[in-house]
């Protein structure tokens, strides 16, 4: 089964890129994958067509957190998951308040993230 939902995946090391992208698309979801969060702001289409976005936190050049604040300009923002590799009591907090659907830490619990995932992308499910 090919869900409609595109997952964009934006993530600057390409292991964890490639490994989340394989996963998802396994559980039946298309993806988008990105090495920067400016690659992701420049792709219209991409961006257009995101129905949810996974980010690190830390990326090269600009952050997973301002790319968050770019996409909440926009009228209908996507939802976001957070995920960082780095032992940071701030970001969870900063990810709760902003909006975020989920912070997660790295190595990610695959079956927390397909839960959000679910969560957030069927339809008739209690968003966030």
């Amino acid at each position: 089964m090919t869900l409609t939902q595109r997952v964009a995946i934006v993530d600057d090391e390409p292991s964890v890129r490639s490994g989340l992208s394989n996963l998802l698309q396994s559980d039946g979801y298309a993806t988008l994958t990105f090495a920067s969060a400016e690659a992701f702001l420049n792709d219209i289409p991409a961006r257009n067509d995101t129905a949810l976005v996974i980010v690190d936190i830390k990326l090269k050049g600009m952050s997973g957190a301002a790319l968050f604040e770019a996409l909440q300009q926009s009228p209908t923002p996507p939802p976001v998951i957070f995920i960082s590799g780095h032992d940071d009591e701030t970001w969870p907090r900063y990810a709760g308040r902003a909006g975020a659907v989920a912070f997660l830490r790295k190595p990610i619990d695959i079956d927390i993230l397909l839960e959000h995932i679910q969560r957030v992308l069927t339809p008739g499910e209690d968003k966030p």
